[in-house]
């Protein structure tokens, strides 16, 4: 188990998930390991995550303006970061070592995310799913220590619960130190 920090610069703009261009991606996180089958050369674990705080920059500001009938209609009012929190309890990870201190890996996950104001526009949601895939190395420089240098796609929309769902994708890169509870063999 242990934290990690994440940046994706400039959203990749698709045209099936994420289609909002210009945000960046802050994730500062805690990745979670526990084996499920392996052998000394490879290992199937159950990966979740806990995402404390999840930036995403240039994000519409709102507010309501009364009309003269009473009703009222929502305007952009600035840009700026939103704040979310988020869980992935839905994780697997699978490592390959390559020498006796590296390992390989793949992972994926699947959860939700809580920010401050709907994103990434006035009509979606403050709610949102993700999903991630990615991979990278883990370089055991102690016996129960590592670090991992990784890269996943994170995608977050709020799959059509709300009028709008325009989705964001995020090419994030990732630093993260683990620290074994137990030795694995």
């Amino acid at each position: 188990m242990g934290p990690y920090v994440g940046v994706a610069r400039h959203s990749l703009v698709g045209t099936h998930l994420g289609v909002t261009p210009d945000r960046n991606h802050l994730l500062i996180g805690v990745h979670i390991t526990v084996n499920i089958v392996g052998s000394r050369r490879w290992t199937l674990r159950y990966a979740p995550e806990v995402v404390p705080l999840l930036l995403i920059s240039n994000n519409p500001k709102y507010r309501q303006v009364l009309q003269a009938d009473g009703g009222h209609i929502t305007v952009e009012d600035g840009r700026g970061s939103v704040a979310g929190f988020a869980i992935s309890p839905i994780g697997l990870e699978a490592q390959s070592r390559l020498t006796s201190r590296w390992r390989a890996y793949t992972a994926g996950a699947a959860g939700g995310v809580w920010f401050t104001r709907e994103v990434p526009t006035a009509y979606s949601r403050a709610f949102n799913y993700t999903f991630e895939v990615g991979g990278g190395l883990v370089w055991q420089y102690r016996f129960r220590e590592s670090l991992r240098l990784g890269y996943k796609f994170h995608h977050l929309s709020n799959l059509y619960t709300a009028p709008d769902n325009p989705g964001i994708d995020g090419a994030v890169f990732l630093l993260g130190f683990d620290r074994a509870i137990r030795s694995h063999h």
